[in-house]
């Protein structure tokens, strides 16, 4: 039997399983990991700065590329680190990898002060992952190995965790050759697909409503197919963007929540959602706003059909098989009624002007610069901030799948890494738009973008402090706490840590910075003076509830 130490057997799984990249942060009980991978020389180690900072870098590269995003860390506090950007990509339903050190296994809980021992690692991990290995002997490292893949690679893309104490890094163990589990997917029920069908052939005005899961089956090119076959409009979800192209005039795109949208399509017969959870939103609000007619309902899991609204017709599978199962049966269905769909592009230029209106007269003008300038290929990334609210995640037009990512989860701070990430596994230019507070969660990354001239150029929006915080500070209580930062020149941050900066305070500067810094081809950092920016009016609450809160605070 030929064997191998426990670092070379993850090298192997590694290269077996095709990982171009691994995030990483050296340590005494990681080294053996990192030695074993670039021995081998079929993965390539990304060095950041901070674990946190690399998982959201693995979990952008995932959603990016498809592939497995892999964080290499330590043992507790490394590993803790982790968990926010875990967190992430569970939320998110993305396909990350934490692989983690641990104390020796003849003092693993004993309490005896092992340095960087964490006794409830395995919990602290499970809390955000949904499967965890922790291996106590070297012939089971190989084993839990293979349980993990098995797991990361089947059904919807979720996280998952590995610790491996240091003394089975070093052991021999087994030689074992990893592999994916099939990608043969199950067949849906026909009898939910044919119940489906017939529900729609019988309907005359349909509404398509896509989410993430679109995205992560692959199946874009099979929901505009049936889009088109029904003459059907889609809505998409944040997560959802490019599941049709925005360009496409069946297009409707991130406007479900609106109140414009939702009145268009209430006399829908029947709404079919597909990989989406019907996010609750702020304040829950959204919770209320059930989907027009008879619902079908397609997802993976079946635990979330049915979650959120009841579903009549339920089918429970990938969106690709379910989504092909049913153009098979829809050849002869008719067209979507045109009034109803009149309506409803109505309702949607309206609000794209509305809200472009709302913008004021400058950032039009920065969303339309970065159009123009990155391609159609490059990728696109907002942080939460005023700008991904007000523009990024409804008004900027999304042209190729996977080119489009926001924090799934409502964190704000993992935008910058997930850019990183996403460079890192596409080469492809790479905007990502931040607050000055989100920013300053992870800005030592800028030293990973200098040192391997990643393609990222950060978007900086400055204006000192949390700016969505203060507005609904003064909005609901008529003053503002904690949220005022202090003034950070950022350009001059970048410039120390190797990424060229620009600071800029009118439009025509910044166009010409983002113009130069794509031709450049490397990273740069271009800091947005907003004290010289017209300020934007901001919309993340409903007008009704923001009109009743104002009125409260007057009385």
């Amino acid at each position: 039997m030929t064997t191998m130490t426990g670092a070379d057997l993850v090298a192997k799984a590694l290269a077996d399983l095709g990982v171009r990249h691994v995030f990483a942060i050296v340590s005494i009980h990681n080294m053996p990991l990192l030695d074993a991978i670039n021995r081998l020389g079929k993965t390539a180690i990304v060095d950041v700065r901070h674990e946190g900072a690399g998982t959201h870098a693995a979990d952008g590269y995932a959603r990016a590329t498809g592939e497995l995003g892999v964080m290499i860390a330590s043992t507790g506090p490394g590993t803790s680190n982790t968990v926010t950007g875990l967190y992430e990509a569970q939320y998110g339903s993305s396909r990350v990898l934490v692989i983690t050190g641990q104390a020796e296994t003849a003092f693993y809980g004993r309490g005896v002060g092992y340095v960087h021992e964490a006794e409830k690692q395995i919990p602290m991990l499970e809390s955000v992952c949904r499967r965890v290995e922790s291996p106590r002997h070297p012939s089971q490292l190989g084993p839990c190995l293979q349980l993990l893949v098995d797991d990361l690679f089947t059904g919807r893309p979720a996280p998952g965790a590995l610790e491996i104490p240091i003394d089975l890094q070093y052991a021999e163990t087994p030689e074992q050759t990893f592999s994916k589990p099939s990608a043969e997917l199950d067949a849906p029920d026909q009898k939910q697909v044919s119940a489906a069908a017939e529900r729609l052939k019988r309907a005359s005005k349909r509404v398509i409503i896509a989410g993430g899961g679109v995205i992560c089956a692959n199946a874009s090119e099979s929901l505009q197919q049936l889009a088109r076959l029904l003459d059907c409009p889609v809505l998409t979800t944040v997560d959802a963007q490019v599941a049709i192209p925005e360009t496409d005039p069946l297009c409707v795109g991130n406007y479900y929540n609106s109140a414009a949208m939702y009145q268009a399509i209430q006399d829908a017969d029947v709404t079919l959602a597909i990989g989406t959870r019907f996010a609750v939103g702020v304040d829950g609000q959204f919770q209320a706003q059930t989907p027009p007619g008879d619902l079908i309902q397609i997802d993976i899991e079946g635990r979330m059909v049915g979650r959120t609204h009841d579903a009549q017709y339920p089918i429970i599978a990938d969106a690709q098989v379910a989504l092909d199962a049913l153009i098979n049966q829809l050849s002869d269905a008719e067209g979507n009624d045109g009034q109803f769909n009149q309506a409803v592009w109505e309702a949607r230029d309206g609000l794209r002007g509305a809200m472009r209106k709302r913008l004021g007269k400058d950032f039009p003008v920065i969303m339309d610069s970065i159009r123009e300038h990155l391609p159609e290929h490059g990728n696109f990334v907002r942080d939460q901030t005023i700008s991904a609210y007000n523009w990024g995640n409804q008004q900027f037009p999304i042209l190729q799948p996977r080119t489009s990512m926001n924090p799934s989860s409502g964190a704000i701070g993992p935008g910058f890494p997930m850019a990183l990430g996403a460079a890192v596994g596409t080469d492809k230019p790479t905007v990502v738009v931040h607050g000055d507070g989100g920013f300053m969660f992870h800005a030592t990354e800028l030293a990973t973008l200098a040192q391997y001239h990643l393609p990222v150029i950060v978007i900086l929006c400055n204006d000192s402090g949390y700016g969505v915080l203060r507005w609904l500070q003064d909005t609901r209580f008529g003053r503002i706490n904690e949220t005022d930062l202090g003034k950070v020149a950022f350009a001059d941050m970048a410039k120390s840590m190797g990424v060229p900066g620009t600071r800029v305070k009118d439009t025509n500067a910044f166009d010409e910075a983002l113009a130069a810094a794509i031709k450049a081809g490397g990273p740069h950092l271009i800091e947005i003076d907003m004290e010289h920016f017209e300020a934007m009016e901001i919309s993340i609450m409903p007008k009704k509830n923001r009109d009743m809160a104002i009125s409260e605070r007057q009385a």
